[in-house]
């Protein structure tokens, strides 16, 4: 009984990914600690961010996923770090965003070319400019077991081959997934199987995850956007965070959606 106690109480304070706000930044340490020189152990450090291309300076709030509150981090090391996206090695940076329409919901007239049309997406482009792809993702539950397992590490940034992502016709504060071509996963498939033909089920309140091409302004316009207001890591979706999360795998089963370890305060090194 005192083990079964324990494990509620754990899974009752533990935040999930699923449970952030979309969109939002994600950030994942594992990677970000992989970069520091030296590399940071996965020992629960949490290290602030600076971006050189426009002075941003990411502070972390950790959050302590064995009680109800949240903690600020007094770690020393500030790691630079460019969002840099490198074929075969895991992605730092992803923006997290939530299905609102999918293949079902299409609308004629609004959604054309209804054939390629794969799903409404929460993410604004003018988040990050319009220049994002879709990945496998951190999260997925569409694929097998194999693909799965495959998003651990660098797998979650795979790209799904033929689909691309744009505006909204309905809606500029929204964006669209839709096959390159009208033959979808068949004529966009890659020799690593089908790694794209999930997107076909995504459904209403699937998320996805999507990485920007480029992070350091990415970040800016979030801090622009939902820093300026934030207080609290445990204010709900209607505002108060600054959508910029840090998730992290450690000590999760292989498979598992990531824990949220804490969230960034942004400040502009030029101004302070």
């Amino acid at each position: 009984m005192a083990v079964i106690a324990t494990q509620l109480h754990v899974a009752n304070s533990l935040m999930l990914l699923s449970d952030v706000p979309t969109p939002s930044f994600i950030i994942d340490l594992q990677a970000l600690r992989r970069i520091a020189e030296p590399p940071l152990n996965d020992n629960g450090e949490i290290p602030c961010i600076r971006c050189p291309k426009n002075n941003l300076l990411l502070q972390p709030v950790a959050r302590d996923n064995d009680s109800d509150n949240a903690r600020h981090n007094h770690s020393n090391n500030v790691i630079s770090c460019n969002f840099q996206i490198i074929d075969g090695q895991p992605a730092i940076g992803y923006l997290h965003s939530t299905v609102t329409r999918g293949r079902d919901d299409a609308i004629p007239g609004e959604d054309e070319p209804i054939s390629t049309f794969l799903a409404e997406i929460d993410l604004d482009p003018t988040l990050c400019f319009s220049d994002a792809h879709l990945v496998l993702g951190l999260n997925n539950h569409h694929v097998g077991s194999y693909y799965w397992a495959r998003s651990a590490g660098a797998g979650s940034s795979m790209e799904a081959p033929g689909v691309g992502y744009g505006n909204s016709s309905e809606s500029n504060s929204k964006g669209v997934l839709r096959w390159l071509d009208e033959g979808g996963p068949i004529a966009c498939n890659s020799n690593d199987g089908k790694r794209s033909e999930w997107v076909n089920f995504l459904r209403r309140q699937d998320t996805v995850q999507l990485l920007p091409h480029d992070g350091q302004d990415t970040l800016l316009e979030f801090y622009k956007r939902y820093g300026l207001s934030s207080s609290s890591i445990d204010e709900d979706e209607t505002g108060g965070t600054s959508r910029i999360f840090g998730i992290s795998n450690e000590g999760r089963p292989m498979g598992s959606e990531p824990a949220v370890v804490c969230e960034w305060r942004c400040t502009n090194e030029e101004v302070i």
